[in-house]
């Protein structure tokens, strides 16, 4: 399978999501994307690069990747927390209106600030409207599922003792880059199960 990335050039991220730039430093030089995700990581703020990274996938693939981020970390501690990744799941498997509108349920009835409610709350995002009343629809903003996949992303790895951060952080960026180029998505996790950027 070919990459999953949706663009060429790491600046065709900062047009298409122009609010990035707010949290995410701009390339200085033309590369790719995955070029790009590296750089970031080696920076002075390597969280910088999930934020990027969210927004290099179509929104299902995303979801996926965070989804594959929060559970490998063991971020999911909670029967309701594990229902939401199972309908997550779903709508990343079906990526039907009615998947869409049952994750969005149950990230809301969860009424927690969790890392899986977070990727709930992606998948939920990824169309429809932002009003509840149907005859007053509004667009969903299109960096909205992004946004909540790193949030849930970075919540995962705040769960993470601080000597494991840094491994966990690299394995949640390996497996989302490998899975980017086209291959299946490896196990997350951190301390000696984490895999290493090259």
């Amino acid at each position: 399978m070919g990459s999953r990335i949706r663009f060429t050039r790491a600046r065709q991220v900062f047009e298409t999501f122009p609010e990035l730039s707010e949290t995410v430093s701009e390339p200085t030089k033309d590369t790719t994307p995955q070029d790009y995700v590296l750089k970031l990581r080696e920076g002075g703020d390597p969280m910088s690069a999930l934020a990027y990274f969210a927004h290099v996938l179509p929104k299902r693939e995303a979801v996926w990747w965070g989804m594959k981020c929060v559970d490998g970390l063991g971020a999911a501690e909670t029967e309701a927390e594990r229902h939401v990744l199972a309908l997550s799941e779903a709508w990343v498997r079906d990526a039907d209106e009615d998947a869409r509108i049952a994750v969005h349920a149950a990230a809301e009835a969860a009424k927690s600030d969790t890392a899986a409610v977070w990727i709930g709350y992606a998948a939920g995002w990824s169309g429809g409207s932002l009003h509840p009343d149907p005859q007053f629809r509004v667009e969903m903003p299109d960096d909205l599922t992004a946004r909540a996949v790193n949030t849930a992303v970075l919540i995962a790895l705040g769960q993470v003792p601080p000597q494991e951060r840094d491994k966990a952080l690299n394995s949640c960026l390996s497996a989302g880059l490998s899975f980017a180029e086209g291959g299946a998505m490896p196990v997350v996790g951190a301390a000696d199960r984490a895999q290493t950027l090259n």
